[in-house]
């Protein structure tokens, strides 16, 4: 970030500082809203959440060497040496600075937004640029109204790009992201049915999903799954150049000749056999993150061949279809979240495997469905019952729909089972699981299906012995 005055910070924000700002104070050079990592000499901005309140910690701000902090109320306490800038939200003014902070950059924005594959998306993107450029991605899933900003904040500005994932569970959530990180380039993955507590039904998706060509740059791109066209119909107001990828042969890139097993996938490019693409993240839908990735690269002017080179050396993120061998076990870790369609890409993997022994389903709740949510449950109890596995364990009250329907679709009864808790559930698997069972962990994120991925490490480490001394 570049350093910026308060008085520039209050200026494009609008707040009102509470003291005067002398011309001796310091430029600030990191934002910070967290006292357990802040930096000296930086900005304070205290956050108001659902739980917590920062501006309770503005006294620990100022012990830590903070020279000015962001606040909604004046507080009760002065606080030496620490300049205060009141604002009606500290959360809007924290994106109305991050805006700002954007403003001054050089380096090309790139927005990844969508349902489904969009931490997998940024990896690829930035996996395909850093070889030949220098950029920066956005941490894990730094992706909503307070991450999309701490991410901004401390990029290079100089720097040739930046990746930024947005996420949304409520109307409205994409366009303020988009407004705030004002993107050259815009990904959106796909549309399903994710976040309906929010967002409604699926039309409410594209709808939310489309609105990132708000702060799109007009001369910029944006790069769209093809594969829906009432997206490409939402997205049609957008002025600049469009890319379409996907499965079908209609999108400017498309992947054919698909083929995926435990070492990743692999595909030919717009069906060019001189053009063979592997990526050693899993699953078929991989093949179609891996071509937005494409699709940014070519913009940003770099050689295909450097790219696919890049792109076969590429690393997929923590939980989604993360592949482990712990001990004689094979572990589909996708515990990170779920809703319909990323769960059933999770079970076709699983069944794409190879497996020298018996395929387990380890399947928790599909969270914030709505009023949909017992229709999707069940009809994923039905797709269960077509896969070919083993075992099935289903983890929380709404998966008990996905055992009664995989059941009454001819899943046999005594390879199924329900349980209320990751811990319930890990203690099953550990009572029965064998030498080279391959298991597919997959639920949302409140069902902590890590827990049982942590639970098999532990069982797998050798015992420990004690010797006892004796005397001689």
């Amino acid at each position: 970030m570049k350093p910026l005055s308060l008085h520039q910070i209050r200026k494009a924000i609008g707040g009102k500082a509470l003291t005067p700002i002398p011309a001796t104070v310091p430029p600030i050079a990191a934002i910070c809203i967290d006292t357990r990592r802040l930096e000296k000499g930086c900005l304070f901005v205290a956050i108001k959440g659902d739980k917590f309140d920062a501006h309770r910690f503005l006294r620990d701000a100022a012990g830590a060497g903070a020279i000015a902090a962001l606040v909604d109320h004046v507080p009760a306490e002065t606080l030496p040496n620490v300049h205060l800038i009141h604002v009606p939200d500290t959360r809007v003014a924290l994106g109305k600075l991050a805006r700002y902070v954007r403003q001054q950059m050089i380096s090309k924005v790139i927005a990844v937004g969508g349902s489904n594959g969009k931490t997998s998306t940024k990896n690829l993107i930035d996996a395909a640029l850093r070889g030949k450029l220098r950029g920066s991605i956005s941490p894990k899933s730094f992706n909503n109204d307070i991450g999309v900003p701490l991410t901004i904040f401390p990029a290079d500005p100089s720097q040739d790009y930046l990746v930024l994932e947005m996420g949304t569970n409520h109307h409205g959530e994409i366009k303020i992201l988009s407004d705030m990180a004002l993107p050259d380039i815009a990904v959106i993955t796909n549309c399903t049915a994710e976040h309906l507590e929010g967002l409604d039904d699926l039309a409410g998706v594209r709808r939310e999903e489309a609105s990132i060509i708000s702060g799109l740059n007009k001369k910029g791109l944006l790069v769209v799954n093809g594969d829906d066209d009432e997206l490409l119909t939402l997205v049609q107001p957008y002025a600049g150049k469009r890319i379409t990828f996907g499965f079908k042969h209609t999108n400017d890139l498309f992947a054919t000749e698909i083929q995926c097993d435990e070492k990743g996938v692999s595909f030919l490019l717009n069906n060019n056999p001189r053009r063979r693409i592997f990526i050693p993240i899993l699953g078929k839908h991989t093949a179609a993150n891996a071509l937005a990735a494409i699709a940014v690269a070519r913009r940003m002017g770099l050689n295909e061949d450097s790219v696919i080179q890049s792109l076969a050396q590429a690393n997929g993120p923590e939980m989604r279809l993360q592949l482990q061998h712990i001990g004689h076990l094979t572990l589909l870790n996708d515990a990170y979240n779920a809703n319909p369609a990323s769960m059933r890409a999770a079970l076709e993997t699983l069944c794409s495997l190879s497996a020298s022994s018996r395929r387990i389903a380890v399947l928790g709740d599909m969270r914030e469905l709505g009023q949909s949510s017992e229709r999707f449950h069940r009809e994923m109890g039905e797709f269960v019952a077509t896969c070919p596995l083993d075992r099935l364990l289903c983890v929380g009250p709404l998966s008990t729909m996905i055992a009664k329907v995989a059941k009454e679709s001819g899943m046999k009864a005594n390879a199924i089972s329900h349980h209320p808790d990751a811990a319930d559930a890990a203690k099953a698997l550990s009572a029965f699981v064998r030498p080279n069972d391959t298991i597919l962990l997959k639920g949302s994120r409140a069902i902590h299906l890590e827990e049982i991925a942590a639970t098999l490490e532990t069982a797998s480490q050798p015992a420990r012995t004690t010797r006892r001394r004796t005397a001689s």
